[in-house]
């Protein structure tokens, strides 16, 4: 596979985007030990459904605001530093988690707190960094790379994790988690330095943000935005409650989900770098769409298996382009690379919001398969996207 061959001659991944990976590869590994099981453990905090999106409404709804003080933080410390201090705000969300049952409101209160500052300082930096150190040829290949070395893990991990927290509870695995994310400051240290100043004001922001020239890339990541919900929160609370709070089942069916994927991500990094990212991003939506409508049909844990697997194969058709292409544009941004990659991460958070009130209110008529169809639509709406980068728009070059 040429994939592996370029990454063996070293092609592939130059020192600084190596770095970059390996802590970002730590943070997922981090992620997958406990991704799939915080929603449930949120959920049996609060003992409500609603009060779990009220959460994530609140966390994602602070990030909005917060996006651009944080890009605009980022000038005075610089881009390596701001990805390293978000590490120990990301220690202190899980080290809230680990105490919700001593005081839930204050620890409630901390861990809202510590996640909106861990993605002020997080996001804008690493897509900038990402952005400059990567190159458009092998873009595709490059991000193939990370979501297969963490797949290969996390073939284990989810099954791992269910072991975890049924033999000790949630709280081994908060520890383990702590632990990995200081871990993967370490990397970072030899991650080059890159002189990239973001230029606008608050004011200047929001403006872009609403901006008639902007509406397409604002709804095609509001699409994306909201998917990522359902799939990320929702999704992972469904399998749980069909399977009847069996950790180990789900956590089974997660591993054996993520064997499948491995191969096929690398696969389609090749397939990204040589034909249409539109393309195959148009057909991956179309799948993956049609993947959340089986779900809302889903009455068993082989129907979750076999849904689970082709949707995850829909997935990366759709997301290996759709990323190396978000990156294209960040690139293709020029000078304004941090500046686009903030209103994404706005317009991401604003999606998320509107489909959690939409959801909210439809929990009061329907049951959570709905979100689903809502998921299906949202999908779609990723390939909208425009062709044009933000440094061509007159407004503001």
């Amino acid at each position: 596979m040429k994939i592996i061959e370029d990454y063996k001659k070293g092609h592939l991944l130059p020192p600084g985007l190596a770095s970059l990976y390996t802590s970002r590869s730590i943070l997922l590994i981090a992620g997958g030990f406990v991704g799939l099981f915080l929603p449930v453990y949120l959920l049996i905090q609060y003992q409500s459904l609603e009060k779990v999106i009220v959460y994530y409404l609140i966390s994602f709804g602070l990030y909005i605001f917060t996006a651009t003080p944080g890009a605009i933080f980022m000038n005075y410390i610089g881009i390596r530093n701001s990805i390293i201090w978000a590490f120990p705000f990301l220690a202190g969300y899980f080290a809230s988690l680990y105490f919700f049952e001593t005081d839930i409101v204050v620890f409630t209160v901390l861990s809202l707190l510590f996640i909106t500052v861990y993605r002020m300082l997080y996001w804008v930096p690493y897509h900038t960094e990402f952005t400059k150190l990567s190159d458009k040829k092998n873009r595709g290949k490059q991000i193939s790379i990370l979501d297969s070395f963490t797949s290969l893990l996390g073939i284990i991990i989810p099954f791992v994790s269910a072991l975890l927290i049924k033999s000790f509870g949630f709280q081994m695995v908060f520890i383990i988690v702590i632990i990995l994310i200081l871990v993967g400051i370490i990397p970072l240290l030899f991650v080059p330095k890159i002189n990239v100043k973001f230029t606008w004001s608050h004011k200047q922001c929001w403006k872009e943000f609403f901006k008639k020239d902007n509406r397409k890339m604002m709804i095609a990541y509001m699409g994306d935005g909201a998917e990522n919900f359902v799939g990320a929160v929702l999704w992972p609370i469904f399998m749980w409650q069909l399977l009847n709070g069996e950790y180990l089942s789900v956590g089974l069916i997660a591993s054996l989900v993520t064997l499948v994927a491995v191969v096929v991500r690398l696969v389609m990094g090749d397939f990204t770098d040589k034909f249409s990212k539109r393309k195959l991003m148009k057909i991956g939506s179309i799948l993956y769409s049609f993947g959340w409508i089986v779900k809302i049909f889903i009455t068993s844990a082989f129907h979750i298996f076999l849904a689970s697997t082709y949707h995850n194969f829909a997935l990366i058709i759709l997301r290996t382009p759709f990323d190396a292409l978000m990156y294209e544009k960040a690139a293709d941004a020029g000078h304004f690379v941090d500046e686009y990659s903030t209103l994404r991460e706005m317009y991401l958070q604003t999606g998320r919001v509107i489909i959690m009130i939409l959801i909210l209110i439809m929990l009061n008529f329907v049951s959570i398969n709905v979100a689903f169809f809502l998921a299906a639509m949202a999908s779609l709406l990723v390939n909208l996207l425009p062709k044009n980068s933000l440094h061509e728009k007159a407004s503001i070059r």
